[in-house]
């Protein structure tokens, strides 16, 4: 028994995987079943533990949603349909893993959408963060998701799909609804957390408190069910994942609905929350894409919006490997919560255009592209063979807002040059790298005071995969196919940029499987790192 464990440190916080539940285990199990070390008996017998495993937690869980006691009894259909698959005949066995896979998808979509995982009256209960209800249901969660994603390896395995049938499109819509998923989950996150800068009494706070563990509750749950947002997942089930992601927003959004209007008067917390907003509609456009396999009607985000929303989407997914891995004092973790509190306050020109304000915004972007640069060239990151890739996509999304910057305000532009010559490559003066975020004002209450759980390390990271860096200008960086993974973390807000977001509780969530960037930018990253 592996009951995720709550992490936490200084600047965020999460809940932990381990065993049948980790990422780690998965990715495992996947590579032994692809390469052929794991036959088609050892990996029926490994589904069963994970069916027992299921089992007990779900008993854990009945008194406190009669929708898990249910759920035992979806259990038994799929321990039917192994059965089946044991028995099938070589022919057969693509059909049956086929409707073991949809059995799989019913009984997540019920954990995952049961009412008590948005009562916040539950979660104002002690006894029952005490009892770590609230880790069960990861738990169940996790497993489900993993035996998914190896039924679904085993399906492409037996149906001798290779990964060069995944098309571009395919790995490009799934890392851009995944990076669009992390930019709105703790971009809003961040504004909510904000609700607890004002003093309004112990039980108020008691109340606010409680409507955060759970708005944060279903991001973890939303993020460890974006892990099947995979180019490697089998096209008919796309539109399940889809179903499931869909459930839990609604649930985020029902929940923050009270802590939003808390900070409605707060210009920096509906800034975040504007932020938010089309970092959803983008997930939504990539989500169908990759669901559904055709191009709807683009949603109204400009290229530069959609750069800002991947670029912060992308810092965060960094950001998190090491904050859960305690590295959140690294250099590289300070120049990138940096990078973001500039951008979470950059979104847009309000109250007017003025000469100031555009400059002050191209500074701050050559800002954030000159740190981001730097970690690189200077050899600072702690995983270089998978994060470089990713710093080489938000350096192109970077190279892209500051090129459509430049001919949007071309004529405030000149008056600069006039002054200071040209500005025509990201700055390293850092001009403008603090004013996006000197006078802010900041939460006062940390989420350590929500729960004060020890900090529990989690896996190294690994994150990030290929990707290629865009023209100036144009909006074509080549980026990872999947989130930052192997090591990933679910994404929720820091302390510095949620304000008393930091420690609410728990999140260290991993991933898929770790690619390595080439050097060819004429490809995609994950093609690249397959033909390596």
């Amino acid at each position: 028994m592996h009951t995720p464990r709550i992490f936490t440190s200084p600047a965020m916080s999460g809940y932990a995987y381990s065993g049948l539940s980790s990422t780690e285990y998965k990715n495992s199990l996947c590579r032994a079943i692809t390469s052929g070390l794991m036959s088609y008996d050892e990996f029926l017998k490994v589904l069963r533990e994970f069916m027992l495993e299921l089992r007990s937690t779900l008993n854990e869980l009945q008194d406190v949603d009669g929708v898990f006691a249910s759920n035992a009894g979806g259990i038994e259909v799929i321990e039917s349909c192994i059965t089946d698959a044991e028995s099938a005949e070589p022919t057969a066995r693509k059909s049956v893993l086929f409707r073991l896979i949809h059995h799989l998808y019913d009984v997540l979509q019920g954990c995952a959408a049961a009412p008590c995982n948005k009562e916040v009256s539950r979660f104002m209960d002690a006894s029952l963060i005490r009892s770590g209800a609230h880790l069960q249901i990861a738990k169940a969660c996790g497993v489900l998701v993993n035996s998914i994603v190896i039924v679904n390896c085993c399906a492409r395995t037996i149906a001798e799909m290779s990964d060069s049938a995944i098309g571009e499109a395919d790995e490009h819509s799934a890392f851009h609804a995944n990076m669009a998923l992390s930019a709105y989950v703790n971009a809003k996150f961040s504004a909510l957390s904000r609700c607890l800068n004002s003093s309004p009494g112990s039980e108020e706070t008691k109340r606010r408190k409680a409507i955060l563990r759970v708005v944060r509750h279903n991001i973890e749950l939303c993020n460890k069910v974006a892990e099947l947002v995979d180019p490697n997942m089998l096209r008919c089930f796309r539109d399940r994942t889809g179903g499931c992601l869909n459930s839990i927003i609604d649930a985020v959004e029902t929940s923050a609905a009270a802590c939003e209007a808390m900070v409605r008067n707060n210009e920096s917390a509906q800034r975040r929350l504007d932020t938010a907003r089309r970092a959803r509609s983008s997930f939504v456009y990539h989500l169908r894409i990759y669901s559904r396999c055709y191009n709807p009607r683009w949603i109204r985000l400009g290229e530069y919006t959609r750069a800002l929303v991947y670029v912060i989407g992308s810092l965060f997914s960094i950001y998190r490997g090491y904050a859960s891995t305690g590295n959140a004092d690294h250099v590289v973790a300070g120049k990138f919560e940096h990078c973001l509190r500039i951008l979470l306050v950059m979104h847009s020109i309000t109250g007017g255009i003025t000469m100031y304000k555009v400059r002050k915004i191209y500074l701050d972007m050559c800002t954030v592209y000159d740190e981001i640069q730097e970690c690189v060239t200077r050899g600072l990151l702690l995983n270089p063979q998978t994060e470089v890739g990713f710093c080489s996509a938000m350096l192109g999304y970077l190279s892209a807002m500051i090129g459509i910057w430049e001919k949007k305000y071309e004529r405030y532009f000149n008056n600069i040059r006039q002054t200071e010559g040209s500005a025509d490559q990201p700055s390293t003066s850092g001009s403008g790298s603090t004013s996006a975020v000197h006078g802010e004002p900041q939460a006062t209450s940390s989420l350590h005071a929500i729960e004060s759980m020890p900090s529990s390390p989690s896996q190294p990271s690994t994150s990030g995969l290929g990707g290629n860096s865009a023209g100036q200008g144009a909006l074509q960086a080549q980026a990872p196919c999947g989130p930052l993974q192997d090591h990933s973390y679910a994404q929720l807000s820091t302390s510095g940029l949620g304000g008393a977001s930091s420690t609410l509780e728990e999140a260290q969530v991993s991933s898929h499987r770790p690619r390595t960037p080439s050097d060819d930018d004429s490809e995609p990253p994950s093609k690249q790192a397959r033909r390596a």
